[in-house]
């Protein structure tokens, strides 16, 4: 079988987890004998040569890649890398109108750009259940259409170990973020705000991006002993490895997670993890993790502490072990285009 994966245009300029999950899904994909190319768009391409496209993400950055594939008559698979807080009902409310003012001027929102992939695709495959049904009962995608996805973590991580980090900065037991800084969706301010105040120890690693809100967290960050920045690293670096070894507790304190791969990361090399409650990470982390509200600094100190002060039970990482490494994602990612090829998932 010969699959391609696309993205948007700056999936390699910006980096992040759709690219993790790309490189890692075409990885193990290989060891079960499907081929898989990575769309370039300076590249000519015979589509006769491939069985289907799969898209990842469905937004504004991938609508009209997803149009024109499915225009030429290619299968298209969908992983939509889409949420919101809202419920259904209430986004359903929202698309409606959009979908409205989109026929009458030509309006587009990103509910519109999703629905409307999802509507060409001939499978649609979210990456956690709270995503599942709300594609389902906002966006009217037919149940049978869909099959879920879930994201997953390189093996290697669960042998990490600190000695290269305490080699190069001779510190653990940090609270640890790993991820841009200044996306407003990662919600890192009242995390660095957080820190100042209480003084506890952190590390970041991850790129500032140059705006405004990137700017005010580097100046808490400058103005902080406690807390350490190191620029972003690659995925495969043995000092991000090491890291997750060293540190007490990886954060997110994003406004929503799918579920964040750098907890199912920092968790599987024996990291505690405390991860906001919004994207479906009660899905992936359960009873393991330490929950924490974004929108309010009380609820993200209150989480810190609590994760701080819980020991070392190694169940996270066993849990994620059995469940959620790359090749279970493989597996179940096969046997979706498998089924789709024979006629039956669509």
């Amino acid at each position: 079988m010969k699959v391609l994966f696309g993205s948007f245009s700056a999936i390699t300029v910006l980096g992040g987890g759709v690219e993790v999950q790309m490189r890692a899904l075409a990885k193990e994909l290989a060891r079960l004998d499907i081929e898989v190319g990575l769309f370039d768009p300076w590249q000519r391409y015979r589509l006769a040569d491939y069985h289907l496209f799969h898209l990842f993400g469905a937004h504004v950055g991938t609508y009209h890649l997803g149009r024109a594939i499915r225009s030429l008559g290619m299968k298209l698979v969908v992983t939509p890398v889409f949420f919101s807080r809202h419920n259904p009902m209430r986004v359903a409310a929202t698309l409606g109108m959009a979908m409205k003012l989109r026929k009458r001027g030509g309006f587009w929102t990103e509910h519109v750009f999703c629905k409307e992939l999802c509507e060409l695709a001939d499978m649609v495959l979210p990456n956690t259940q709270a995503e599942a049904e709300m594609l389902t009962k906002a966006f009217g995608v037919p149940a049978e259409r869909i099959r879920l996805l879930p994201n997953g973590v390189e093996e290697r991580f669960y042998s990490a170990s600190p000695d290269v980090w305490l080699k190069q900065f001779g510190t653990k037991d940090f609270i640890l973020y790993v991820g841009h800084i200044g996306w407003g969706r990662k919600n890192v301010l009242p995390l660095l705000q957080v820190l100042e105040r209480t003084g506890l120890p952190a590390v970041l690693i991850g790129t500032v991006v140059a705006n405004d809100y990137g700017e005010r967290c580097r100046t808490i960050i400058n103005r902080s002993p406690n807390i350490k920045l190191v620029p972003g690293l690659p995925p495969d670096s043995p000092l991000l490895e090491s890291a997750y070894a060293a540190c007490d507790t990886l954060v997110l304190p994003s406004f929503y997670e799918t579920p964040g791969l750098a907890a199912l990361e920092a968790g599987l090399a024996g990291a505690k993890v405390c991860i906001t409650r919004f994207g479906g990470t009660t899905e992936y982390f359960g009873d393991f993790a330490t929950y924490l509200d974004p929108f309010s600094e009380h609820s993200i100190l209150k989480a810190l502490r609590e994760s701080l002060a819980k020991p070392r039970t190694g169940e996270l990482r066993e849990h994620i072990k059995k469940n959620f490494l790359w090749q279970h994602s493989a597996t179940r990612l096969s046997a979706a285009y498998t089924e789709l090829l024979q006629g039956r998932g669509s």
